[in-house]
């Protein structure tokens, strides 16, 4: 099952780990991951730039956080999060944003 977004709200995400594209093995720690290089696609939409301006951030071993904000989940259905950058393989996470009153039912 999909990770669960609360509709309309800023979020950080975890998204990895992020392994080096020659050996598909060792964690890359030291990448730079622009706006950018982060594509979000909203309910079977067209994949498009994340709208949060911020970089991504490393965390460890790979991982990295990935912030959304209030554009970035302001679609019900499947998001999916994707990452391509230079010397990793790609990386991905799906997503299900659901209404606030459900999340809030749900999770909280």
């Amino acid at each position: 099952m999909a990770t669960l977004l609360r509709q309309s709200t800023a979020v950080v995400i975890p998204i990895g780990p992020f392994v080096d594209s020659e050996d598909g093995d060792t964690p890359e720690t030291g990448l730079t991951i622009a706006q950018s290089d982060v594509r979000v696609r909203k309910n079977g939409g067209s994949f498009a730039q994340k709208n949060d301006p911020n970089a991504a951030t490393h965390d460890e071993n790979g991982w990295y956080e990935v912030a959304l904000n209030e554009t970035d989940t302001n679609t019900l259905g499947e998001l999916i999060v994707s990452v391509k950058v230079a010397g990793a393989l790609p990386v991905w996470r799906e997503f299900q944003v659901v209404p606030a009153n459900v999340y809030d039912s749900l999770v909280a």
